[in-house]
């Protein structure tokens, strides 16, 4: 994260000092162009983002994947929501190579991507801690139902 801010700065300021000495140049000019004034003006606009993404001004949340009993939750990119899913809201898990599908009690379907996962090893493990837990918790698995634990009476 730090390495993605630190590029950011750098590229922002690139952008910024470039946009704005493209604006003057252009608002000096005796032929003024107006797509030219636009087109610096979003260059600038962008510089001047890409320099708030680095301060944290405007903050990019941490892409995350946890798992516990009760719950999965989720952030597979900076900008994306966050998914927070109950195991008992689970109906069923379809797992492929490249996502996994949460299909919820009331026919919702979440989808995580594993493609925004750079690790391919990584990405692999997640998918099968997901199933591995799912069939714990008694969900369906790629249309394979759970058997339910059962106990000995004595």
């Amino acid at each position: 994260m730090k390495q993605l801010k630190r590029n950011l700065l750098i590229t922002g300021l690139f952008l910024a000092a470039g946009g704005t000495f493209a604006v003057i140049r252009e608002l000096q000019s005796i032929a003024y162009a107006p797509g030219a004034v636009i087109a610096a003006v979003i260059v600038l606009v962008t510089g001047l983002v890409c320099v708030a993404v680095s301060r944290d001004v405007l903050p990019l949340k941490d892409a995350y994947f946890l798992m516990n009993p009760s719950r999965v939750s989720f952030r597979m990119t900076l900008v994306g929501r966050e998914q927070v899913l109950q195991w008992s809201d689970i109906a069923a898990v379809t797992a492929s190579e490249n996502r996994v599908v949460f299909t919820l009690c009331n026919n919702r379907q979440v989808t995580m991507r594993l493609t925004t996962i750079p690790d391919e090893h990584t990405a692999r493990h997640i998918r099968a801690s997901i199933q591995l837990a799912a069939l714990e918790q008694n969900v369906v698995v790629n249309g394979v139902a759970a058997h339910a634990k059962l106990q000995l009476v004595s």
